[in-house]
């Protein structure tokens, strides 16, 4: 499990004989260094739910410390900093990818869950190939049923916080999905603002969209919603 401070400390090694005497006496300052991060991943997923993802890693070879010909299988070791996530990597063969399979356990919106993943070449956990940086933010879902090229409305409630904001709505489809009010509003503290969405899918099938409410003074992120669309073909009557 990777340190999470980086406060100095000192440890005494205590040098005995084969008598039990004390024979000198070390006292060894450790400084932390922060660990070099080569990767930083972002996921966005549903509250109250697991998170399951596989992320590959380039061949064996290209990463450091790995070997540039041999035989055998070879493996990668993983470990977390968070106990509660379930790493793990399968073997395979020289020069084909690694796979890295996660599962983490998501609370309630807005909870951002922040650990690191560290992998390893040798059985021995002595040296990290690779140290990954994951947040996982848990959303509020809404589901949504639509029907191709048709547009399907619903409102969402915005409560605001203790202090007034000026706030502004962005989507990750514009094309796809609007929001009423489009321009920056004033969410006065302790009340609450109604949001009118509308949602137009171009394909059939499931599709994510991601709501954010920001401040667009302190540049915060207020509030975010997951919208999981499941848009069906329209009935054909001729």
């Amino acid at each position: 499990q990777l340190d999470k401070t980086h406060e100095s400390r000192i440890l005494q090694v205590l040098f005995r004989s084969e008598e039990g005497k004390a024979v000198a006496m070390l006292n060894v300052r450790v400084d932390p260094q922060p660990h070099v991060i080569d990767q930083t991943f972002r996921f966005y997923h549903p509250e109250n739910s697991f998170l399951k993802k596989s992320v590959r890693l380039p061949p064996f070879i290209t990463l450091p410390g790995g070997t540039v010909s041999g035989t055998g299988v070879c493996q990668l070791f993983v470990k977390s900093s968070e106990p509660h996530v379930i790493l793990d990597c399968k073997p395979t063969q020289p020069g084909e990818p690694h796979d890295i399979f996660m599962k983490v356990a998501l609370g309630a919106s807005p909870q951002i869950k922040r650990f690191f993943v560290c992998a390893y070449i040798d059985p021995f956990l002595s040296r990290p190939a690779q140290i990954w940086q994951c947040y996982v933010h848990a959303l509020q879902r809404v589901d949504v049923t639509c029907v191709e090229g048709q547009t399907s409305h619903l409102n969402l409630l915005l409560k605001g916080t203790q202090a007034s904001r000026v706030v502004k709505c962005f989507t990750s489809h514009p094309q796809e999905l609007q929001i009423a009010p489009q321009d920056p509003f004033i969410l006065a503290a302790g009340t609450a603002h109604e949001l009118s969405v509308a949602i137009r899918p171009l394909r059939t099938g499931s599709k994510f969209f991601y709501l954010n409410i920001v401040d667009i003074e302190y540049h915060q992120l207020v509030r975010s919603w997951l919208l999981c669309a499941s848009c069906r073909s329209p009935i054909v009557s001729r």
